[in-house]
């Protein structure tokens, strides 16, 4: 049984609560500290959870007396210790008797609840109730299950994680891919001399590159802020179908039928060849069948097509057939363009003579030769970045979950441990769609293909 709780008495010869033991002082009265209950064959493990100066009970019978000015504490247990083996075990088989003897836990005999650093164990720190003591983590097992720091606003969360990282970098354990989420750009300082650092606003190698084309269609709406009706939509939907199965049949490297290509199918594909193609419609006029074009535009350079103006009445130019129908979609598609807080998300395009461009963005994300990963979202739309979260989670732990066994790859070859910051932004009902979705599944599946998580 875990959990129970004991009330344990203070020696009255006992003068205050901080004993000298071999030259150390114990903190037997402080909230956290560690006691003893020997037990026969085993020593029962309790740590002080309240501690006080009162009575220890009420009106005893049949004295109206009540015992007072008594010092005690109340402790939880937490497993036992097996003497013979100098074993640890979580869970106690007996509890503690009446007038049993409780002892402060030296350090000597809390080595076998904390093991000492070593090639399997990564030292944090030191345990608060007793400093001499290393507090340590097995390091295989905290990468591939998943964990949680926490604390308030200025507790020294980020402080924490950026040491351990630095810890597993430094204690040998490289073989681990650490991908950090930073969604307040905190951890490239701090992790500058181990960590491949990419951002979504910084230029060239240092620049942090998410496909808008891994996204659903819809999803690409939400990134560039757009908000469109039915008839945008529908257009939209045919143009960006037609675009995807487009590359398809072009492209050398995708061995992928043209008939299994949907409006959602994360191929790459020119969407600025689509906004033109919709403002073109939204702004077109004719004469006798014919388009009343003045300027071609641009779709490279964003730039609309230029009509005629359409005459008054009946008068010759007359609106196309879509004229004005897609309302302000194209404009606030262009402007999404146009952003650069969203430049992040244009590249790589693609080439359909070209390799796999997801191939060598992948290995950017994954550090290339570092062991740790800082992937900047910080500066950006929450939307826009929420949905970058969304595609590099999933398609990092695609490609982990293809690898087999004794390829040179991630996943099961070599873990990987993925750090959200702030991770109730891609948990909670207001996450997106796509973050939640990539999240929760590594969370449920992680640990089959050697993944962790450190919330």
């Amino acid at each position: 049984m875990l959990g129970a709780t004991v009330t344990v008495a203070l020696n009255e010869d006992l003068a205050g609560i901080t004993p000298i033991y071999r030259g150390e002082i114990h903190r037997v009265g402080q909230v956290g500290s560690l006691v003893r209950i020997p037990q026969g064959l085993v020593d029962l493990i309790a740590t002080v959870e309240l501690v006080g100066i009162a009575e220890l009970a009420g009106r005893m019978e049949p004295s109206d007396t009540v015992q007072r000015d008594q010092r005690w504490l109340q402790v939880q247990l937490l497993g036992e210790i097996d003497c013979g083996s100098g074993r640890f075990q979580r869970g106690v088989g007996s509890f503690p008797g009446l007038d049993d003897p409780v002892h402060f836990a030296t350090p000597e005999q809390l080595t076998a609840i904390f093991p000492g650093s070593d090639t399997e164990h990564l030292r944090l720190g030191c345990l608060a109730a007793a400093e001499n003591v290393p507090l340590c983590i097995d390091a295989s097992r905290f990468v591939v299950r998943h964990s949680a720091v926490v604390g308030s606003t200025g507790s020294g969360k980020t402080s924490a994680v950026s040491s351990l990282l630095q810890g597993f970098v430094r204690g040998g354990w490289q073989a681990a891919n650490i991908v950090v989420i930073d969604s307040h750009g905190e951890y490239g300082q701090a992790l500058a001399d181990v960590a491949s650092v990419k951002s979504v606003l910084a230029p060239g190698e240092s620049g942090l590159r998410v496909p808008f084309w891994a996204l659903s269609a819809n999803e690409i709406l939400q990134v560039f802020g757009v908000t469109a009706g039915n008839t945008f939509h529908q257009r939209y939907t045919e143009l960006v179908t037609a675009a995807r199965r487009q590359f398809v049949t072009e492209a050398t490297w995708l061995d992928v039928g043209e008939a299994a290509v949907t409006v959602d199918t994360p191929v790459p594909f020119d969407l600025r060849k689509v906004w033109h193609q919709l403002d073109r419609e939204n702004h077109e006029t004719i004469e006798s069948g014919t388009p009343c074009i003045e300027d071609e535009g641009s779709p490279e350079e964003l730039r609309s097509t230029r009509y005629r103006p359409y005459g008054a009445g009946s008068t010759p130019p007359n609106k196309g057939p879509y004229h004005g129908m897609h309302g302000t979609a194209p404009d606030q598609l262009r402007r999404g363009l146009l952003d650069p807080r969203l430049r992040f998300f244009r590249g790589p395009e693609g080439c359909p003579e070209g390799d796999d461009p997801l191939v060598g963005l992948v290995q950017d994300w994954l550090g290339g030769a570092r062991p740790v990963s800082v992937l900047n979202f910080s500066g950006v739309p929450n939307v826009a970045a929420d949905l970058a979260v969304g595609v590099v989670l999933n398609l990092v732990f695609e490609v982990a979950l293809r690898t087999e066994k004794d390829d040179d790859g991630i996943g099961r070859p070599r873990p990987v441990l993925i750090v959200l910051e702030e991770a109730h932004r891609y948990l909670g009902v207001d996450a997106s769609a796509l973050a939640r979705s990539s999240a929760n599944r590594i969370a449920r599946e992680g640990e089959s293909t050697e993944w962790g998580f450190c919330w």
